[in-house]
């Protein structure tokens, strides 16, 4: 069967510098998929360059002449129905700078100089958070669901989101659809959260499981480890706890800008330990 044709990625490069707008060209002119890079000196040029058509990626450096990179970007979201998928750049790193990347909501920030690997592993970020990722969330409570989905819609992956109200009609439609994660309230009645658990990865050993309660007992907490939950996650959680579970379950590095999470994993996902399972797509 022929490869499916990839679709050209757009990446604009925003730098005064030509050794910078080099040096990530180089990088990407590593992958092996169709990819136009367009490269502007100064923000006012990128921001005519985003007027003209939309972009997929921007590496963008904090200082340039004219139109600061913060200002082009804001102005860079109010023109795309979906905002660029953002790499801020400068050679300084401050909480200063980490506040900026987080209030224009800028994916990463890479601090000058960077490695080719760090322009390719923000690709392969862009490429995964984009893609489809088939998601189930079950709870007996239908605000908790309702909630929960508010919250799973702000996540920075693209999720196809489903729901259930008990373990067993969790389990009926993962046999039908072989859900990348799965997030599975703890405490229901009649099948519990683990008991559902291990039914669901006998049914789909990579799925990836991520137990969720309003209660934090350790013998839960562990009940859930046995039972092959990959994270635990205590109520409530917002969408910066869903995405760095994520991260950690496809095996993508936390970006620098993440804020800090609240997220249990099983000993298998500590430092030092087995790698996590990759859960599939």
């Amino acid at each position: 069967m022929a490869r499916k044709a990839q679709k050209e990625l757009r990446v604009l490069v925003v730098d005064d510098t030509i050794v910078i707008r080099g040096a990530i060209r180089a990088a990407l002119d590593k992958l092996d998929r169709p990819i136009t890079v367009i490269e502007a000196a100064a923000g006012d040029e990128a921001l005519a360059i985003m007027k003209r058509a939309p972009v997929d990626v921007v590496f963008c450096d904090i200082h340039l002449p004219g139109i600061s990179g913060p200002e082009a970007l804001a102005h860079a979201y109010a023109l795309q129905e979906r905002p660029p998928f953002v790499v801020m750049m400068s050679s300084m790193k401050s909480d200063a700078v980490r506040k900026i990347g987080q209030q224009l909501r800028v994916y990463e920030f890479l601090q000058k100089p960077f490695r080719t690997s760090d322009v390719l592993n923000a690709i392969e970020a862009f490429d995964r958070l984009n893609r489809r990722t088939r998601a189930l969330l079950v709870d007996d409570s239908g605000t908790a669901r309702k909630l929960m989905r508010r919250i799973l819609e702000r996540s920075q992956f693209n999720l196809d989101i489903q729901d259930a109200e008990s373990g067993e009609q969790a389990l009926q439609l993962a046999g039908m659809t072989d859900f990348d994660a799965i997030f599975l309230d703890a405490n229901m009645p009649g099948m519990s959260g683990p008991e559902t658990a291990g039914h669901l990865l006998r049914a789909n050993p990579r799925t990836q499981i991520i137990m969720v309660s309003t209660e934090q007992q350790m013998s839960l907490i562990r009940s859930s480890q046995y039972s092959g939950a990959f994270a635990f996650l205590s109520k409530p959680f917002d969408p910066s706890d869903v995405d760095a579970v994520l991260h950690t379950a496809f095996s993508l590095r936390a970006p620098s800008l993440a804020k800090p999470s609240h997220a249990i994993y099983s000993d298998a996902a500590h430092p030092g330990g087995e790698p996590p399972k990759k859960a599939a797509g």
